[in-house]
């Protein structure tokens, strides 16, 4: 899980409509190659601005990963990394045995 909150220029970004098209595009990208599961912004003007739920192998997939978001990269947005376990059954996946 990774919570999205308001970097260092967030403020500065806010009118900067290609950065978030580029920012949605991205999250596009990682829907199709199956490693963002949920994403979605949060409505109130808190520190807090969203949140994705992901599938990968590990917390350092997760970080390559979002540390390309053009939101963060440009300091709009920074994460921190929650790890967070689900039953594989709900994601679909039947567990090794």
């Amino acid at each position: 899980m990774v919570l999205l909150k308001k970097g260092p220029k967030y403020q500065e970004s806010m009118n900067n409509d290609s950065l978030q098209q580029a920012h949605v595009h991205n999250i596009q990208q990682l829907v199709n190659t199956g490693k963002l599961v949920v994403a979605g912004p949060f409505t109130d003007d808190g520190d807090l601005r969203g949140i994705f739920i992901m599938d990968c192998q590990d917390s350092a997939e997760v970080n390559k990963l979002v540390n390309k978001d053009p939101a963060v990269a440009a300091g709009k947005l920074i994460f921190e990394i929650k790890p967070w376990l689900t039953n594989q059954i709900i994601r679909g996946k039947q567990p090794a045995n």
